[in-house]
């Protein structure tokens, strides 16, 4: 009878567990993630512009493609459901982002896969 109860012990305790490793990434997960794309395309045009030196058609151009890039403004209504197996998730999400000037919200699914405890975006 005791060994019984401390298997159940054992069980209710390692129960929640295994549910937190399994659950989906968090709305600050996802906008996270979201907002380390737009860093990065921020990054290539940034070396873009270092590229091109003292060329000065190059500079007008980097400068012209700059004023293009987008800027995001927030992530909202996040919503993931289980895909391709326990670590992959299809999120939507309404990416507000403002590009020359002008703000614009539209809807998007990013794929989110846990990575050795890491959330990925995914192709």
């Amino acid at each position: 009878m005791m060994r019984s109860i401390k298997k159940l012990a054992i069980i209710a305790v390692l129960t929640p567990l295994f549910a937190a490793c399994s659950s989906g990434p968090s709305d600050s997960d996802v906008e996270e993630l979201i907002q380390a794309q737009y860093d990065n395309a921020n990054s290539i045009m940034d070396d873009a512009m270092v590229q091109a030196g003292d060329d000065e058609m190059a500079k007008a151009v980097s400068g012209m493609m700059a004023g293009m890039m987008p800027t995001l403004e927030s992530v909202d209504n996040v919503s993931c459901d289980t895909t391709e197996g326990d670590n992959t998730y299809l999120c939507t999400a309404d990416v507000t982002q403002t590009i020359g000037g002008n703000s614009r919200t539209d809807s998007g699914a990013f794929k989110v896969s846990d990575v050795n405890g890491e959330w990925v975006l995914t192709p």
